[in-house]
């Protein structure tokens, strides 16, 4: 499936996307559901509208052949992106080097007047949130913000592992109301997801693509040292030996970790044995003791520290609750 999109708002793409679909219908005023044929597979889209300038979209996807995207984004564009599941990359022309999209992955990206080349790969079920705002509704609340990012319209930062992004995306997922409390909710959620990644991108580590000093070969194996970790987290690789699995020197694998994705190769394996433990404790099967044996803890007051450190509250608040 290939599809080639010019916007100049927030709802062109689905006006294309419509042309395309089997069936598309509004579930409700704000909502509208899209089942689109895609690479003898399907890709089911959600799209809420929460305020003028403001939705979000949710993709559900399952294909046997590559996907591509090409849209040209003729507007001022900011998109908070979180991969659930499946594989990606994607691309902004007149900058250096790819970005992908990865689960745990959260993409914070300023874009005007540039193109976009998006390619999913037909590994696994492709899950994807997309938060996707039009600045030029909110006056001059985020403009500024934005300019002190980037002066060359492009902005983009990948953060791994981060539980904050992976708890508001969850909740986001699992709304529990519906109709106007439910745009309610969202709106809140929304604004909290995008007030963390501006606080982030504003931090020392923020950085430009094009001051990135990575390169294309680099970026790969940093990708590949991620996704080795996502499925070894219970018993990782040591630095040295991550580095060689991944093609990379221990020195190069460390920095270039923290620059890519926002956190050190020990933060993100202790992020994803958090974001597994609160998930235990939540499904109530097991105690806090358990959860934390489970997920290779087995200082029960190191543990809870570190849950508190991460998510704000103690372990033992979710069985309680």
């Amino acid at each position: 499936m290939k599809l080639q999109v010019h916007s100049k708002g927030l709802g062109d793409i689905f006006e294309a996307i419509s042309d395309l679909a089997r069936s598309s219908y509004e579930q409700e005023p704000s909502q509208q559901a899209y089942s689109v044929p895609a690479a003898k597979g399907m890709v089911n889209l959600r799209r809420i509208r929460l305020r003028e300038g403001m939705e979000l979209n949710w993709f559900d996807a399952s294909f046997q052949e590559p996907v591509t995207l090409d849209v040209g984004v003729d507007y001022p564009h900011l998109e908070i992106a979180y991969t659930l599941s499946g594989q990606g990359c994607w691309e902004a022309d007149g900058n250096a080097g790819s970005y992908g999209l990865s689960p745990g992955l959260s993409t914070f990206v300023y874009i005007e007047d540039k193109k976009m080349h998006t390619e999913l790969m037909p590994k696994d079920d492709f899950l994807h949130m997309e938060l996707r705002i039009d600045p030029r509704h909110f006056g001059e609340t985020l403009l500024p913000e934005l300019s002190r990012l980037s002066d060359n319209r492009f902005y983009c930062r990948q953060i791994a592992g981060a539980p904050q992004t992976s708890l508001i995306v969850e909740q986001m997922s699992k709304c529990p109301y519906s109709g106007a409390l439910r745009n309610l909710y969202l709106e809140g959620k929304a604004f909290e997801l995008l007030a963390f990644h501006l606080d982030s991108a504003t931090e020392g580590t923020a950085r430009h693509q094009g001051e990135s000093k990575l390169k294309a070969d680099d970026i790969r194996c940093l990708y590949l040292a991620k996704d080795i970790l996502s499925r070894t987290w219970r018993e990782p690789p040591g630095l040295l030996q991550l580095a060689r699995m991944a093609g990379l020197n221990d020195y190069k694998l460390k920095l270039g970790f923290k620059e890519l994705f926002g956190t050190t190769v020990f933060g993100y394996v202790r992020a994803l044995r958090m974001n597994e433990a609160r998930s235990l404790l939540e499904q109530g099967k097991v105690n806090v003791s358990e959860a934390a044996g489970m997920v290779g803890y087995h200082n029960l007051s190191h543990f809870s520290q570190l849950f508190r450190k991460t998510f704000g509250y103690n372990p033992s608040e979710i069985r309680k609750s």
